[in-house]
């Protein structure tokens, strides 16, 4: 999961500040989550990918009525909860350059979309866990070049292709934690 991992909902930036917390912070904290879960599709195999049949990983959640933040570290993806207060969703993107543009040759671009839903256990502000799945769609980008990349040793064996998993989070620290 290296590309996967490395970028995992890494597209959008949020300058929205909550509660007198910073722009990676916003709104009331839920805790810190330790995620496990395991790959249900790979269609791409792609070796350069880094995936793996099992993934973990630690993110914290915040919530301000009825957004939902995922807090990977790097920034704060914004989500949506339905009225039930606990089911949500992601939705985010990336390119991803894998072949740089030369003089006699078109570069290949991936474009990355991140989708994911999910139930957290609690409607209120005390989540003890949630539940998740995310999946990673990789297309070439229109007027890119990506043929060299598919259906070779190391690359992808398809394009457009995805990578799924089931994963669920269980609260490691609490807000007061944090």
């Amino acid at each position: 999961m290296r590309l996967v991992a490395s970028c995992a909902f890494s597209c959008l930036c949020f300058g929205c500040l909550g509660r007198g917390q910073d722009a990676h912070e916003p709104g009331d904290r839920l805790g810190t989550y330790h995620a496990t879960g395991a790959l249900t599709t790979d269609s791409c195999k792609a070796p350069l990918l880094g995936v793996t049949p099992e993934w973990q990983f630690d993110v914290k959640l915040s919530r301000d009525g009825d957004t939902l933040y995922w807090l990977n570290g790097q920034e704060a993806i914004p989500g949506s909860i339905a009225r039930d207060g606990k089911t949500f969703d992601f939705q985010s993107g990336v390119q991803v350059t894998l072949a740089a543009a030369r003089s006699d040759q078109l570069g290949c671009v991936i474009d990355r979309s991140d989708v994911a839903s999910g139930k957290l256990s609690s409607s209120t502000a005390d989540v003890p866990s949630f539940s998740i799945d995310m999946s990673f769609g990789y297309a070439a980008e229109n007027g890119s070049e990506c043929a060299g990349l598919v259906g070779v040793e190391g690359g992808f064996e398809a394009l457009p292709c995805q990578v799924r998993y089931m994963l669920t989070g269980e609260r490691t620290a609490s807000p007061a934690e944090q």
